[in-house]
């Protein structure tokens, strides 16, 4: 067995079986200001589905999301892409883990994505190593550096993700949430011979939300709020276009 099945059967073990604590929400968002590459289909609705969970040696967070077109004169399909993130804690195995440090940990951070659109498949496998940063206010604040291998693409790419979350609280029914992600592909991925070459870009989406269940005594319930997408280069396409994209956000927490 290589190196890479052993590490993804360990951690989908750790994903199973040792959760400790776990978040699941279900969120709706609205935009019509998407970058559209192959129509004129900008004006589109998502849903989101995101399951975060805290292990016992390290964490993972898998989403799903389900965009739909709201043109009545396009013929694309409903658009699927997910991604899951397990990452081992070596902090924690090794028990040199401290939330005192503006390095809290080290671990071993690997993500596997997937998904379709317009008739194209998307499957890629990340390895790399992620940090948890200790930055005062933020909930959290993590690095991952990966090498990226897309299978349906020749070569790999370097890969940095950054995501982190700040609660903002000004009163006990006063409370708001500011969170974000930021993927930067360093390098090129496929080759032009074969139509697959996609250039370094990259793009976040950033999130701010207001706690309406604050309101009720149900803080952390339903979430109102906006998320606006960028992407410098869509999909790393040469020439490709640039999004910014502001989209209405509602978020309700299991």
């Amino acid at each position: 067995m290589n190196l890479k099945k052993t590490c993804f059967l360990m951690l989908l073990g750790l994903s199973v079986y040792a959760e400790v604590w776990s978040e699941t929400s279900l969120s709706f968002l609205r935009g019509n200001n998407f970058a559209e590459i192959f129509g004129s289909d900008n004006d589109r609705s998502e849903f989101t589905f995101e399951h975060a969970g805290k292990l016992q040696y390290g964490d993972h967070f898998f989403w799903l999301d389900i965009t739909d077109s709201q043109s009545n004169t396009t013929a694309r399909n409903t658009e699927l892409y997910g991604e899951w993130s397990p990452r081992l804690s070596f902090g924690k195995i090794f028990d040199f883990y401290s939330d005192k440090r503006f390095v809290k940990d080290i671990l071993l951070s690997t993500t596997f994505e997937f998904g379709r659109s317009s008739g194209v498949q998307t499957r890629s496998r990340l390895f790399g190593v992620g940090l948890d940063l200790k930055v005062p206010y933020f909930l959290f604040f993590q690095y991952n550096l990966y090498i990226k291998d897309n299978l349906d693409k020749t070569g790999r790419a370097i890969q940095s993700t950054i995501a982190y979350k700040l609660p903002i609280i000004i009163s006990d029914r006063v409370k708001f949430s500011y969170g974000a992600y930021i993927d930067i592909i360093h390098s090129e991925e496929g080759t032009a011979s074969d139509s697959t070459l996609a250039e370094a870009h990259w793009h976040t989406g950033q999130q701010f939300l207001w706690d309406a269940g604050a309101l009720w005594n149900k803080s952390h319930l339903l979430y109102l709020g906006i998320e606006y997408q960028h992407w410098n280069r869509k999909y790393g396409i040469k020439s490709g276009p640039v999004e910014n994209n502001l989209k209405w956000m509602m978020k309700y927490i299991f």
